[in-house]
């Protein structure tokens, strides 16, 4: 499929210096809401690639109508077109934002090698860790139009096959929280997870 392509405009992305922070975790693992928590809080700018998909689908546009045959059948949109979605949101609100959470992504390392080279290296990586069964439970409760159980099921398995290696490679950014918990016990570590350096020897656990 021949995916339609926007070029865009990142000189004021990569001259701003602020913090871009990659919500890494499973289908369900709570990133949306922990990111809408501490967007109020920080002030950063919340970026969720799943919402700025279903955004583009829900337009109607040729690059949307395209995109929702994909991701009806569960499957991974090209790593091309994900970061031109991106790259227009970061272009977009910039001005006068404090930080990036970038919500679901990178799904996988070529997504996550595109953006350090055609957007800004990460700064930190805070990886909301959840069991797979959890994950089903929670999706299956959910009625987004992608989350039907096929697609829910082939989309955890791109999670641990794919986005999990991005984890790895990383470690020494990632921070690593607890995520089958309420979200209301979550948000004091993710608020933890923005604040001081992280240690040379690794990933930090909280």
């Amino acid at each position: 499929m021949d995916l339609h392509r926007n070029q865009v405009d990142l000189t004021e992305v990569k001259e701003s210096g602020v913090p871009v922070v990659w919500i890494l975790g499973g289908p369900g693992s709570g990133r949306g809401t922990q990111c809408e928590h501490l967007q109020l809080k920080h002030g950063y700018v919340h970026l969720s690639s799943g919402d700025l998909l279903r955004h583009e689908v829900m337009s109607g546009s040729k690059r949307g109508l395209q995109l929702y045959k994909l991701m009806e059948m569960g499957e991974l949109v090209p790593a091309e077109i994900v970061l031109d979605i991106l790259a227009e949101a970061m272009a977009a609100k910039v001005k006068g934002a404090s930080g990036f959470l970038i919500d679901g992504y990178p799904a996988d390392m070529e997504e996550a090698i595109k953006f350090e080279k055609h957007i800004v290296p990460v700064t930190r990586i805070v990886y909301l860790d959840l069991p797979s069964e959890v994950m089903m439970k929670r999706l299956v409760s959910r009625a987004n139009f992608d989350d039907k159980k096929d697609s829910i099921i082939k989309r955890i398995e791109n999670f641990e096959k794919k986005t999990l290696p991005v984890i790895e490679k990383y470690c020494h950014k990632v921070v690593k929280i607890d995520a089958n918990r309420s979200a209301q016990e979550i948000f004091p570590d993710m608020l933890s997870s923005l604040q001081g350096e992280l240690s040379s020897g690794g990933r930090a656990v909280l």
